[in-house]
């Protein structure tokens, strides 16, 4: 069975089971192509009560979560976090390890833990909080003693704080003709033209968590695009039209 395939199916059993149970039930974590995926299936659903939860404010990967009846959407996670199908690791490391996104990740999977169970990683001066599937938090919790060349405590919270997450991206002014998605991700992501109307005819580019497969697209401001691979950007603000007469704004580039 393809990926394509095996989306839906997991879907479907996450609804039966709400259903049958009259409990929350989620999906492990999609990354932000599968998320549209699961999206465009789930709007066919007419009676489902679903959600995409991250953990953290504007988290990329998410589960997708099903409610029954008497649950409130993501409210009822939020005032009940204990409840909640994902938690957060704090992941505190020495004060000599400089240590990465990847290293976090990387010592994570080595003990096993597929990637589908790991949601988004803030890296801090600190260490890293993670978002976890919460049944394989203990696991992780218990085993996971260094990453690198450091040594690692690991606690588990309810809670999600990215307060002191770092946070860089490049603020850029571009210039276009129009606001077209093609001409907007060429300006935002310095590729061609050609090119970019070529990755959003292939599916590869996403504005604001769904697939955007037409090159003229108009883009408004405030929307995020992402490019796997290339990275995301906010198109933050309309900074006027220039004396040629070209439209010009602001991106933040992450």
């Amino acid at each position: 069975m393809t990926d394509n395939e095996l989306l839906p199916a997991r879907l479907e059993d996450c609804i039966t089971l709400c259903a049958d149970t009259y409990l929350v039930t989620n999906t492990n974590f999609l990354d932000i192509y599968r998320q549209s995926d699961a999206a465009e299936y789930l709007r066919r659903k007419k009676d489902v009560r679903y959600d995409f939860y991250g953990g953290f404010e504007e988290s990329e990967r998410k589960i997708v979560v099903f409610f029954p009846d008497y649950a409130e959407g993501i409210s009822y996670i939020i005032d009940n976090p204990d409840l909640s199908p994902i938690v957060s690791l704090e992941i505190k490391k020495d004060n000599f390890s400089e240590l990465s996104h990847r290293d976090y990740l990387g010592a994570v999977m080595a003990l096993g833990v597929k990637r589908e169970m790991i949601g988004d990683i803030l890296v801090t001066d600190k260490g890293c909080t993670m978002a976890v599937i919460r049944r394989i938090a203990m696991y992780i919790k218990e085993n996971l003693n260094s990453v690198g060349h450091g040594s690692v405590t690991v606690e588990i919270s309810d809670l999600f704080d990215n307060s002191d997450a770092q946070s860089t991206f490049e603020e850029k002014r571009c210039y276009v003709s129009s606001m077209r998605l093609d001409a907007v991700v060429s300006a935002s992501f310095n590729m061609s033209r050609n090119t970019a109307a070529e990755r959003i005819r292939r599916g590869d580019v996403l504005m604001n968590g769904i697939v955007a497969s037409k090159p003229d697209v108009k883009v408004s401001f405030g929307s995020k695009i992402v490019i796997h691979g290339f990275g995301k950007v906010l198109i933050e603000e309309d900074a006027g039209i220039t004396k040629k007469g070209r439209q010009a704004f602001i991106i933040k580039k992450f």
